[in-house]
């Protein structure tokens, strides 16, 4: 592609077209593209500026092309709900985010893609150094953040004030708002929006939107990649070790264990989940029971809208910390309110916030419920709050099931203490699912999936697995150990099979094992 053009480098589209549709919304005020402009890049989407000749800027946003995922179709509709999610948020409220001019969910228009135009965002990104590891000319202080959780805890209380009869996504027809068919990133993430069997909404009642999501999951673990995604072997966590080298250490043993016998792809693995998800289904009442009363008996609109993807790359703040805009919306549903009411994920939705982190965030909350001029009664006020400050499981609960995780087994664990862990052990439970008819039956049928020793071979060796290499003998011996327990069979009626517990493979393990490698070495 020449020099001059990139702005083509993700689609080509009328460029002309683009500028003279935007000077007609403006009333005739000139503008340009730069065809040499690097397009601006996210995950899934690129964009490129329109520049106003009175130094006005605008951007032009549209959904990367070529992906695997999601579907076309519904890119579509992801687009076309966060144009009317930040039309409707731009008009009933006071949270920052970008102005929408136009859009199009198809390529059936004078751009000739399907495209948001939209006001461009001011200030700058949050910086992405929040964990302070590197240069302070980089790092945001702890000042900062507080200050930035707190505005955030503000703007969540303002979406706590949006009510909707369903939970789904918004869309918008002849200047009317609706809730449609639900794009939450559990129904749509990671070839979800492929699966056929299962409701996307838009649901009237909590335990609805709770059980579509469990569901999704379920077909996920059964007949979806799994990525890195080993119940009983989560990947070492950052936190977890006193340097970088350690930590790297661990997951190089996490790999080479999870490698051998193609771990995270195999139907135990895949059987681990569906005991996990289908635990989770007994659970859902008990978390509804257990959320404090906000809503009267009579109120029907008990949905809230919430943006899933509050990082540091969403969030643009000024030179003062002051959130100047949030973009990003497109997997924004309205759901049940304790979803809404659990602290972000930052720097990414993958990492949880410090406890002083989570105080700034509900105390920010707080000052926008008690300084508001729509307050409900003394009782309600207090239940809210009360819902924020007890939100973790429900944090963990919409990781886990969106396998937004690189700690699984610890999130679902977050979740058993919280309804069933002062009656039961989850490794007992484990162990004991592990050895019932319902859960070998299910084994047996998912290992038809199972590759072949031929592919499992090729596979371990693509993973560094090669015999004769230290690395390789202890991975097999781990392995050995971890299949010592009578997993989706019949126990036998005596010996150490019958009683071994769930082989669990953490930091503990991994720890243990680089301490004797080392005092080996020396």
């Amino acid at each position: 592609m020449p020099e001059k053009e990139r702005i083509f480098r993700h689609e080509q589209f009328n460029h002309l077209a683009l500028c003279r549709l935007a000077s007609d919304l403006r009333g005739g005020q000139s503008c340009s593209c730069d065809l040499s402009q690097n397009p601006l890049g996210g995950s899934f989407n690129w964009a490129i500026v329109v520049s106003f000749t009175d130094g006005v800027e605008w951007l032009l946003r549209s959904r990367r092309t070529g992906y695997v995922e999601p579907t076309d179709e519904t890119n579509a509709l992801l687009l076309a709900s966060e144009a009317a999610t930040l039309k409707y948020i731009k008009a009933n409220s006071t949270i920052p985010v970008p102005e929408v001019f136009s859009y199009s969910s198809s390529k059936d228009n004078v751009v000739g893609i399907p495209y948001i135009l939209m006001s461009k965002a001011q200030g700058s990104l949050v910086p992405c150094r929040w964990f302070s590891p590197g240069s302070p000319d980089f790092t945001i202080m702890q000042e900062q953040k507080a200050k930035i959780v707190s505005q955030l805890g503000a703007i969540t209380w303002q979406l706590s004030q949006f009510r909707f009869s369903q939970a789904g996504s918004l869309f918008e027809k002849d200047g009317e708002f609706s809730v449609g068919t639900c794009l939450s990133r559990g129904l749509v993430m990671q070839w979800r929006d492929t699966i056929e069997d299962i409701s996307r909404g838009p649901f009237t009642s909590d335990k609805d939107y709770y059980e579509a999501q469990i569901a999704a999951f379920l077909e996920h673990v059964q007949d979806l990649p799994m990525s890195h995604h080993c119940f009983f072997a989560p990947i070492p966590a950052e936190d977890e070790y006193q340097n970088r080298l350690d930590r790297n250490a661990a997951c190089d043993h996490w790999n080479n264990f999870v490698a051998a016998r193609c771990k995270i792809e195999s139907t135990y693995n895949s059987t681990d989940y569906v005991v996990a998800g289908e635990a989770l289904l007994d659970m859902i009442t008990a978390w509804i029971n257990d959320v404090p009363e906000y809503f009267s008996s009579e109120d029907q609109n008990r949905f809230v809208l919430h943006h899933p993807d509050i990082n540091v790359n969403n969030v643009f703040v000024d030179e003062d910390s002051n959130i100047t805009c949030i973009i990003d919306w497109e997997f924004t549903s309205t759901v049940p309110l304790p979803i809404l009411l659990t602290a972000p994920g930052l720097p990414s939705s993958r990492y949880e916030l410090d406890e002083s982190l989570i105080l700034a965030f509900a105390n920010g909350f707080q000052h926008a419920l008690q300084t508001s001029g729509s307050r409900q009664t003394a009782d309600a006020d207090k239940n809210l709050y009360e819902i924020l400050i007890r939100s973790r499981p429900m944090w963990a609960f919409i990781r886990f099931v969106n396998l937004d995780s690189e700690n699984d087994y610890h999130l679902f664990e977050t979740l058993w203490q919280s309804t069933r862990g002062r009656n039961e052990d989850i490794l007992e439970y484990f162990r004991s699912m592990q050895q019932s008819d319902k859960y070998i039956a299910l084994r047996d049928e998912l290992a038809e999936q199972d590759p072949s020793a031929i592919e499992m071979e090729k596979s371990e060796k693509d993973h560094g697995l090669k015999e004769g290499q230290q690395h390789t003998a202890i991975a097999r011996k781990l392995t050995l150990v971890s299949e010592w327990s009578s997993r989706y069979q019949q126990p036998s009626s005596r010996g150490i099979r019958r009683n071994c517990n769930v082989f669990v493979a953490d930091k503990r393990l991994w720890k243990w094992l680089d301490a004797c490698l080392k005092t080996e070495a020396s």
